[in-house]
């Protein structure tokens, strides 16, 4: 099973009211007016429906169905009708893909994993967002657990689109931004959220091997540094 379908269920949605990175990202954008945009590793749509009411399209790709599925319920009930999906992997899409978009856009999604990646994210549009973990991430639920599989967070990437830019000497804008979230669960939830965690990771965990670290609802605090990246 997709990782990402299982998780599809218990994922952030679209909110109609922006944060205040998505706040600053689009201050930073400018005017989207006419603009063809591909959301790559879209997920839900927690950035795609506000990238469509600014857009004249947007294209979201994701190889989740799950979460796509997500994406359209939500897209139907805020009456959002200039949003297409595509079910695929960013290499499949990439490769049968002769659309030339105004913004490519990606958003804490692991689907850049090497250079010819890269390259292909690049090249779809004339301008790009990317939005990535700028160290790892912190979590006072998570982290304890991690150690004792002998594990961490996997989704911050020593080698990212960023160190392929510097290579290249290829300009680009940067910003970071700190967040601090408070993430509270209950007790059935943290286990699912930690099992999925682990998996991710490639490591196969039990139920009962979680129950010493979760005795009843669980308060997670959440600590990152998201960097935004914007070229051409």
């Amino acid at each position: 099973m997709n990782l990402w379908n299982k998780k599809a269920k218990s994922y952030a949605r679209y909110n109609p009211d922006l944060n205040e990175i998505q706040k600053a990202t689009f201050a930073k954008l400018g005017s989207l007016q006419g603009k063809s945009v591909v959301d790559i590793g879209c997920g839900s749509g927690v950035w795609t429906l506000h990238l469509a009411q600014k857009a004249k399209s947007v294209l979201g790709v994701d190889s989740s169905s799950a979460m796509l599925e997500i994406l359209q319920e939500d897209a139907k009930t805020h009456a959002i009708s200039n949003v297409k999906t595509l079910n695929l992997d960013f290499e499949n899409f990439y490769k049968n893909n002769n659309t030339k978009f105004d913004l490519a856009f990606l958003s804490m999604s692991p689907a850049l994993q090497n250079e010819k990646d890269y390259k292909a994210f690049l090249s779809l549009a004339s301008k790009k967002v990317y939005l990535g973990w700028a160290s790892r991430r912190k979590s006072s639920f998570l982290d304890p657990i991690f150690e004792h599989f002998n594990t961490h967070f996997k989704g911050f990437y020593e080698e990212d689109l960023q160190g392929f830019l510097n290579a290249q000497n290829i300009s680009y804008e940067v910003e970071v931004f700190n967040e601090t979230r408070v993430v509270k669960r209950d007790k059935e939830s943290a286990i699912e959220n930690a099992l999925w965690h682990l998996s991710m990771n490639g490591v196969n965990a039990n139920k009962q091997e979680l129950e010493s670290f979760v005795k009843d609802e669980v308060e997670e605090i959440v600590e990152a540094k998201i960097k935004l990246l914007i070229v051409g």
